[in-house]
């Protein structure tokens, strides 16, 4: 049977899902217009696939398919929040900051940093070199890697939702027109049939 009207909804779907997701992907906090020349930005795209017994609309996260959740969920911080108090109502002690990131995130920092080797590529890739200190003093690398991997187990990484907001708004939209679009393709198969005997 073909599914021609199906498959044009679908790739509509798709193709709306990426365009808001990219767009929120650049605008979300802490990213930017910037983010355009990241993997996930690049890579992030949609299929439309179609065989004899199914029909099926797939995300592709390219490189990003270890992270992306990620991003879009963020991630818990092991400390408190900045100015925050603690679960007995006491005042959180300064500096443990985060958890405030992405407060309903399914994923969440414990015992375990992120990996530094990861934070040491994207360091070379960035303009971040060097670095000075509070006494104006230069970094190295390696100790601006750990600043960043601290930093990130304690304070969390931001919710983006890029993903997840587009999706459950279109697909929301889009289920009507999928079901009478796959409708349409049947009675057109049908009449086809039909015409042919």
């Amino acid at each position: 049977m073909k599914l021609n009207k199906t498959i044009k909804t679908l790739k509509e779907l798709g193709a709306k899902v990426v365009k808001q997701g990219k767009s929120n992907l650049a605008n979300s906090k802490p990213y930017s217009k910037k983010t355009k020349k990241n993997t996930l930005y690049n890579d992030f795209s949609y299929n439309v696939s179609n065989t004899d017994e199914s029909i099926s609309l797939e995300w592709n996260f390219g490189g990003a398919e270890d992270y992306w959740e990620f991003v879009d969920q963020g991630v818990r911080g092991s400390g408190k929040s900045k100015g925050g108090t603690t679960k007995s109502g006491k005042k959180a002690k300064r500096g443990g900051t985060g958890t405030i990131r992405a407060k309903n995130s399914p994923f969440a920092y414990t015992n375990k940093m992120p990996p530094r080797g990861v934070i040491d590529k994207w360091i070379v890739g960035k303009p971040l070199m060097s670095a000075r200190d509070k006494k104006g003093r230069f970094i190295t690398r390696k100790t601006m890697a750990y600043l960043i991997q601290r930093s990130i187990f304690q304070k969390g990484l931001y919710r983006t939702l890029f993903f997840t907001k587009p999706y459950k708004q279109e697909t929301k939209k889009y289920e009507p027109l999928i079901e009478e679009s796959f409708a349409e393709d049947l009675m057109n198969d049908l009449q086809n049939n039909f015409n042919t005997q």
